[in-house]
Formats: structure tokens, sequence, C-alpha cells
């Protein structure tokens, strides 16, 4: 049915910003929907309306934070309310006296945005602006937004005064207790914490109850809470097979390793009526000590070969391999299982494979390897990866078939295996020259991916010792002259490849570089000249993250643009967020439209966390997009369904994203959320590791109001 944008604000307000953990039923329940609108709370114009709100977006992306202190004193509030956002993602520790200016202004999206930039930075009052604020703020958006700052970055002052502080509805509520499960997360435990947050538990409301559990699954160890874990229990006992608030409790309680806990833990196991919850119970069994406990072994096995998510049997083959061994009779059944099971089960295999590593099982290992390598080119990748690492003949002769693989990525994880060998495996004679025979044709003729992988492995002087280094640099610089999408990724590669080889002087081929239109060609150029000759050519230093928008292009796209992928599982469809990320849906817009992201597999899956994709390069999430971004930190929060930006640090951002499982908390304001999953919930349910994006087309937005369906 079509919600209005009303229901979908107090939506998010219920469950967007405020619960404690990620789930909900199948099909998917109504609190963990994510909204119809664009989930921007207080609402904010989008740049291209204002020259200021543009130029205010620019000096947030050069991150140049003098302009956007200055904004904060505009007479315009929507301008205002930008420039906090834009301290938020810059996250200006300086700004903060402004900033808490800023919540006594009187445009409560100023306000709230306000509380949100504070709740990025360090607090050198450790929050007690934002608590006096919260005791005379009247506008519930903003009281929502300082609570959520409050559980960022209160100190234990605070804490206390928030374990007192009463809501004035459950919304509020909800918000309150994630504060506080966020405060005990952190290490803050004031007095009564533990006991408001337990109490939560009990609540009626779903969004309390979440916030609640929150505590004990995020916490890294029971410490704080375990005295009460009579309570915790009661607590799980007593909820619904459906309620997700029993995913944080049950990796909570699985934290005590107790086995105590041994019997509930497998009856969630067995009764979960959401997969996530099924995921959270194995995870909770899968340690050591409830492994030893009588039937856990054979509930999980049982959960791997019944159950009918993947997600769950990936989670209960990743429980029964923290176990030190397989012990009988469960061992017989994993080998009939790896030997006859269903190839299409390889993700649950794996992770037990390790079992068979050693000598006496490798036959069993190698046969599985065979059987699997060849479902997928996923499953090609994995079993390359895992059998790279055996010092054995039998996997060496594995990793040489590996190089006639039909998919080129299997070719070049074998590629990397196989060109590093030498250095734990005695190759003879003939075994090494096959290999560098290999290096030398996927450096000159293979595709991006081997080539990038042949030149890391070429780098060792062990090749150039064989009497190779001048056909090694032959092909180096006959691969220079290529053009392509993934042309600065193989330059960079390449050229480090020549850098290795130290000729000298530097090949002219490398110098006619120097003019590349490229700058990451460029770069890559230079790096090779420096260590060649000692100094770096003017001109090649690595650019600087992008942060230059195309407003026009950006306007043409409207409001709220859609982004379709399909996978190999149905089509998953994204309503994309240029009001809060312009950079980010600009730079995911323009990859789409060029048809990098076709062929890019979802790498990585976490069940209940995320599924994460889009390195088009090398495909498992090593791979360098040629170009980084800078971070637009958001006030979107990672809800089930929200869509983020991967990154190994601020402004990293590059083709990477993930859509999540989920509520995770943590996540927010620390990773660009830029969309989430307008169409397709049970498609994304569906992504598993390997899955690839077979299409995706942009859909600009012609003034349509955004609707979503759900049950």
């Amino acid at each position: 049915m079509v919600i209005s944008r009303a229901y979908a604000i107090r939506c998010l307000l219920a469950s967007g910003i405020l619960l404690g953990s990620a789930a909900c039923g199948d099909p998917p329940r109504s609190e963990d929907v994510p909204p119809a609108a664009a989930p921007d709370l207080p609402s904010l114009p989008v740049p291209w309306q204002s020259p200021e709100l543009m130029q205010v977006v620019e000096a947030q992306l050069l991150r140049d934070s003098a302009p956007l202190r200055l904004a904060l004193d505009s007479d315009t509030p929507e301008v205002r309310a930008r420039a906090a956002l834009a301290l938020g993602s810059v996250q200006d520790g300086d700004a903060v006296a402004g900033l808490q200016r800023r919540l006594e202004d009187p445009d409560p999206r100023v306000r709230a945005m306000a509380a949100f930039a504070l709740g990025q930075v360090t607090l050198p009052d450790g929050g007690r602006g934002l608590m006096a604020a919260l005791e005379t703020e009247t506008d519930s958006s903003v009281r929502l937004r300082i609570l959520e700052a409050l559980g960022k970055r209160a100190a234990r002052g605070q804490a206390d005064a928030l374990v007192t502080w009463e809501a004035r509805d459950e919304v509020e509520e909800a918000a309150r207790i994630l504060a506080l499960s966020r405060m005990g997360v952190a290490g803050v435990y004031a007095p009564g914490l533990v006991d408001e947050v337990l109490t939560a538990l009990e609540h009626p409301s779903p969004p309390v109850r979440k916030a609640g559990a929150y505590l004990l699954g995020r916490s890294t160890t029971p410490e704080g809470w375990a005295a009460e874990r009579d309570r915790a229990r009661r607590s799980l006992d007593a909820l619904d097979r459906s309620d997700p608030a029993a995913i944080q409790l049950l990796l909570g309680i699985g934290q005590l390793r107790d086995w105590a806990d041994v019997g509930r833990l497998r009856g969630w196991l067995a009764g979960g009526s959401d997969w996530r919850i099924r995921v959270a119970a194995a995870r909770a069994l899968g340690n050591p000590t409830h492994l030893e406990a009588d039937g856990v072994r054979s509930a999980l096995f049982h959960a791997l070969s019944n159950d009918p998510s993947p997600h769950v049997a990936v989670a209960a083959a990743e429980a029964l391999a923290e176990g030190i061994s397989l012990p009988e009779p469960v061992r017989s059944q994993v080998e009939e299982e790896l030997g006859q099971g269903p190839v299409e089960r390889w993700r649950a295999h794996l992770p037990l494979v390790a079992f068979w590593l050693d000598e006496p099982g490798l036959p069993v290992a190698v046969d599985w390897a065979r059987r699997v390598a060849h479902v997928d080119e996923q499953a090609g990748v994995r079993t390359v990866g895992l059998l790279g690492s055996v010092g054995n003949p039998e996997a060496t002769a594995f990793l040489l078939e590996s190089l006639d693989h039909p998919a080129a990525r299997v070719r070049a994880r074998a590629l990397a295996e196989l060109g590093m060998r030498w250095q734990f495996v005695a190759l003879d004679d003939e075994t090494m020259r096959r290999v560098l025979e290999a290096l030398l044709h996927s450096l000159a003729w293979g595709s991006a991916v081997e080539a990038i992988q042949a030149a890391d492995a070429l780098s060792s002087s062990v090749y150039s010792g064989m009497g190779a280094g001048g056909a090694i640099l032959e092909a180096s610089l006959a691969r220079l002259q290529e053009e392509g999408p993934h042309r600065p990724a193989v330059v960079t590669a390449v050229t480090g490849l020549v850098a290795a080889l130290a000729p000298s002087p530097a090949p002219e081929e490398l110098q006619a570089m120097l003019d590349d239109e490229d700058p990451q060609v460029r770069a890559a150029v230079g790096f090779a000249l420096e260590r060649i000759t000692g100094q770096r050519p003017p001109g090649t230093d690595p650019p600087m993250p992008t942060s230059t928008i195309d407003w026009p292009a950006l306007q043409e796209l409207g409001e709220a643009p859609r982004l379709r992928l399909r996978t190999d599982g149905g089509e998953v469809v994204l309503r994309l967020l240029p009001s809060q990320a312009p950079l980010t849906v600009q730079t995911l817009v323009g990859l789409a439209e060029s048809g990098r992201m076709v062929g890019a597999p979802f790498h990585r899956v976490i069940p209940g966390f995320v599924a994460q994709g889009g390195d088009h390069v090398r495909g498992d999430g090593s791979g360098f997009a040629g170009f980084t971004i800078r971070s637009e930190f958001t006030t979107v929060p990672f809800q089930r369904g929200v869509v983020g930006m991967a990154s190994s640090g601020k402004d990293t951002e590059g083709s990477q994203f993930f859509l999540t499982h989920g509520r995770q908390p943590h996540l927010d304001g620390a990773y660009t959320a830029f969309a989430w999953v307008e169409e397709g919930l049970e498609v994304m349910d569906g992504i598993l590791e390997g899955h690839l994006v077979q299409a995706a087309s942009v859909e600009p937005d012609r003034g349509r109001e955004a609707a979503s369906d759900h049950d």
C-alpha cells in the first residue's frame, strides 16, 4: 500500500533512529520497513536551490571549516542548518562553541542539525550543554537528535542524568534507552543504567525492547551487566519467537558462555521465525564452551543442512568452526556433507573444510574444492584462496588447474597464490617455470584483474633472478599502453613492478606517461620514477579525494532519483538522497551509467549485518576504483535497508557500498548513508557472497512522491 509522508516520518522516529538492533520478521515487520519518504529529519532543501547552500556543501567537501562556522550565523535558517550538518560531516572540534550556541536557534531544523553535529565530535564539557538543552527543548525532533548525540558523546555526569530523565512518550523512551545502551557499550556505566536498560526489555513497545537489548548484544564483554544475567534470561524467555529484540539478547547471553543457556539458545536456533534471530542463536552457540555441551554440534549441523535460509547455514557452519576439532559423529556427518551435499551450499561448507587441511584429511578438502570450484565465480575464488595456504603437492596441482578456470577472477586468484607460493613451499624448477610463464602471459594478455595480480607477484626478485627481467619489463611497458575503465588500477600495479625492476635510466615509455590526462596514472608513474631516480617529478602528487559536484547534472537527477540493481536473485531499487549526500549520489550514478557496476560481485556478506559490493576492479574488496571521494556523514540512521559507502577511514570512499540487513546504530554518523532500499527488501535478504550485479540503471526523479509497498 502507499503510505503518507507523515506516517513514514512516524515510522522513522519509531524505528529508524531509535531501534537497538537489526532485524525484522519474515516478511518484514512494519516497524523495520524503511521509510517511504527520504529519511531526513528535520527536512533539508536540496542544495542546488540556493547558491549559499551550494557554497556550504562545497566548503564541506573541501574540508574548509572557516566559512562553515561563519555560515552558522547566516540570516537564512536553511543555510544555518546545512552548515551545522556540514560541520558534523567534517567533524570540526573547533566548531563546538558555535554549535552549542545554535542549540538555542529559533528554527528547530537548525537546533536538530546542531545536535547531530555535536554528536560527531569530542565534547570538552562531556555533553553538559546537550543535557541542558534537552531539559528546555520542546520540539520532538530536536529532542530525539539530542538524545542521539548524548548516546554517542556523553560522559558519566550526563549518563547519571539520563538514567532518571523522564521521556514524554514511547518514541523518546526508546531514544533514551538506546542512548543509555550506547553509553554502556562505551564503558560509561552510571549507577542504575543497567537496571533501566533491563527494565526496558519488558516494555510493551518493540522499539524500547530493542533499544535495551542493544547494550547486551554490542558489549564486548558481559561484565558490565552480568550480575543481572538472570533478568536478561527471563526477558529472552518471555519474548515472542519473532521479536527482533531477541537478536541482541541472544548475542549477549551467548557471551556468558554458561552451559545453563544451551537449551534456550538451541530453542531459538530451531524456533526463531526470523532468519536474523536464528543467525544470532547460531553465533551465540559458537564458542568452545557451548560447543562442548551435549547436542550443540548436532543442532548446528542440523541448521547447516536443513535451515531454509542460506544465511543461517553459513552462521551455523562458522559456529561449528569455532571449535578446536570436530568430534564424532559430527565429523563423519560433515565429511559426508562435503563429499555428497549440494554444491550450491559451498558457502556453508567453506568454514568447515579447514578441519581437513592437514595431511591425512587433505584429499577430502581437495576433492571438495574440485566439486565446487565451477559452481560459480566466487566459489572458485574462495576454494583457490583456501588451498593457496596449504603447502602440499595436491594443493599446488589444484592451483595450477585453476589457471584454466573460465572466470578471470578465479584465474587471477590462482596467479596470486602461485606467484607467492615459493615463499613457503619448495617448488621444483619445472613448476616455477610454469608459474613464471603463466604470470608473464597474464601480465601481457590477461584481463585487468589478472594483470594486476601478475604484476604484484612478479615484483619479487625471484622471477627476475630466473633470467626473466627483460621479459617482465617488456610485458610491463606493453601493458601500460592499453586503455579502458580499469587502466588506472592496472597502471598503478604495473608501474610498481617497473620500479621494482629498477632500470636506470627510466624507460622512455614511462617518462612519456608524465603527461597523461588521468591524475591517478600520473601519480602512479611519479611514484615509479621516484623509486628509480630518487626524485618525484612535479605534477605527480596523488590526487586529493574528489570534492567537485556537477550541480546542473545533479539537479537533472531530481530530489529523489532511483538506482535499479538487477542481481542474481532479483531486482533491488534504491532511493537516492542527494539532499544529504550529493557527491556520493553523483558518484554512484556515474558508476552505474558508465557500466562499471555491472559484473561486480557482492564480495562480503555478513548475515544479519550487511551485504557489500561494488569492487569492479578486483572483486574481492581490495580493488582500487581509481579515485576516492570525500565522506559525507549524514543524519540518515543505518536501519534495515539503508545503503552506505564502505571505507577504510574518513575520505577513502570509492565505488564500494553496502546494504544493511538491520538496525546498526554504531554505524550512524561514521559511514556515509546515501540511499535506502525502496523495493526488493526480500531480494536484499537473499543476496549471497558472490552474487553479481547483472544490470544497473538510473531513473531521475520527475517530481513523483516517493512511495513504498509493505505488509
